[in-house]
């Protein structure tokens, strides 16, 4: 279970004395095939911290499981290899993913759902750390929410249009550069965009919408890692001409060789550390990856992911931002307060199905849409 080299350590009861990196359990739990994740757990072993590696594959073909809301103190994951109490007040790096889709087994899929959906709301729930709790800043997801909600937050973000109209759409782009980007969270190509691409002619339709169209901002890229009121914020330069060798410019640094970048750590201004921080407290976030565009002495803000994929700048910068997070991670909940307030009344529970349980009747308790989920169970 888990990457090699982690380290399982026996979990802690809420009533132990003060925390160290050797007493205080972290659960990583994810995916062994996700390098953040495995990251994650080389890196806190290499410091010390006790990791109980949680492979959500493991669980899902081989494994059971049991979560109560609120917890009742025998909430557990088990794999093929161990079974694992899961310890409310201990630290959690959580890298959930619903591999349903990929599935051709249609019980496996139903597994897949049920127990990320389940975790989803165990997790919302428990006074312990969490980077991150699956409810947090989920307008992620879509992205003219979530660029609305970073500018009330007081960051410069590009100007952008979100339409199937393709008038609109062509006197945006227009009006100036512009990029396309994807509607959602969904991980895809950014580019720059031609208005000629939204006419009749080119072939365009509302029924090709909607899309989201902001405008490119030039500049040098800064990639910000905030981990609780810790700030580590990288420059990455373009070593020579941003061609992606298909005649257009890359948009995206990271669709670029890792050859021809140059990363380096930058001080970002008092005031816009300040207001980070805060905007990721205030989200519910423990780690945020905030991604940045420098154009003069003006910082615009592009993007804030509540999930980073982390590890191909903190290598870079010696994993000062595992060390953040495993110091946030080994800190008594009281740090943190309880992740929700009110009295406890009952206590649903999901278990794993067996044979003699359908599993479209598994996860009864509760939905396995986590925002639904959290919000039911509250």
């Amino acid at each position: 279970m888990g990457s090699p080299g982690s380290q399982a350590a026996p979990p802690r009861d809420a009533g132990d004395g003060p925390p160290d990196h050797v007493a205080a359990p972290i659960y990583a739990i994810g995916l062994g095939s996700d390098g953040t994740w495995r990251h994650f757990v080389d890196g806190a072993g290499r410091r010390g911290a006790g990791v109980v590696a949680i492979d959500l594959a493991d669980v899902v073909r081989t494994g059971d499981w049991r979560l109560a809301i609120p917890d009742d103190g025998a909430s557990r994951l088990v794999t093929g290899r161990q079974a694992l109490d899961l310890d409310p007040a201990g630290g959690y790096f959580v890298r959930l993913a619903d591999l349903s889709s990929l599935e051709a087994a249609p019980r496996l899929a139903a597994r897949w759902r049920a127990l990320v959906g389940a975790l989803a709301a165990w997790l919302d729930h428990v006074p312990g750390p969490v980077a991150n709790r699956p409810s947090a800043w989920a307008d992620n997801g879509a992205k003219p929410l979530h660029e609305a909600r970073l500018a009330r937050a007081g960051f410069a973000v590009p100007e952008s249009l979100t339409s199937s109209d393709g008038e609109r759409l062509w006197a945006f782009a227009a009006a100036g550069p512009t990029i396309v980007k994807p509607l959602s969270g969904v991980r895809a190509r950014t580019r720059r965009v031609d208005p000629g691409e939204f006419t009749v002619a080119a072939g365009f339709s509302t029924g090709r919408g909607p899309v989201h169209l902001q405008r490119y901002v030039a500049g040098v890229d800064v990639r910000v890692h905030v981990c609780g009121g810790a700030v580590h914020a990288q420059q990455i330069v373009r070593r020579r001409s941003d061609g992606d060798g298909q005649g257009a410019a890359a948009v995206d640094y990271r669709e670029l060789d890792a050859a021809d970048l140059e990363f380096s750590d930058v001080d970002l201004p008092g005031d816009l550390v300040r207001l980070l921080v805060a905007a990721t407290a205030e989200s519910g976030l423990l780690l945020a990856g905030w991604d940045l565009r420098v154009d003069g002495d003006r910082y615009w803000v592009l993007e804030a992911n509540p999930m980073p994929g982390y590890d191909w700048y903190d290598r870079r910068a010696g994993g000062v931002v595992t060390a953040s997070l495993v110091d946030l991670l080994t800190r008594r909940p009281a740090a943190f307060g309880p992740a929700v307030s009110g009295p406890a009344v009952d206590r649903p529970t999901v278990d794993q199905p067996t044979a003699d349980q359908p599993t479209v009747d598994h996860a009864a308790p509760v939905t396995t849409t986590p925002g639904l989920a959290a919000r039911r169970m509250g």
